[in-house]
């Protein structure tokens, strides 16, 4: 192997490990986002105008929702094609010339 080639695998390894931790990242963002659609339980928070009750924080209107919805979608999709470009780019670039 030349040296460009050495140096090309390198750059390619990098690509891959960088890609895996974004894969990763948006998984963790996904479940995320996955909690936070399911009911959750609510502390209690003291009141000054009564000690023994508590206020639930405001639940996300539909708006917020869709464009929370529209987020993960984008997302979603932009991560779908750059596996897919990264693997179509992986396949050609591995293959070397006799």
């Amino acid at each position: 192997m030349s040296k460009q080639e050495d140096e090309d695998e390198k750059r390619l390894y990098q690509c891959a490990k960088k890609y895996e931790k974004i894969v990763k990242q948006f998984d963790e963002l996904m479940e995320i986002m996955n909690d936070r659609s399911r009911p959750l339980k609510r502390r209690r928070r003291p009141s000054s105008s009564s000690k023994g009750s508590w206020k639930a924080p405001r639940p996300a209107s539909p708006i917020e929702a869709e464009n929370k919805e529209a987020f993960v979608h984008t997302i979603t999709k932009f991560l779908h094609d750059l596996r897919a470009k990264t693997d179509v780019d992986f396949s050609t670039s591995t293959t070397y010339p006799d």
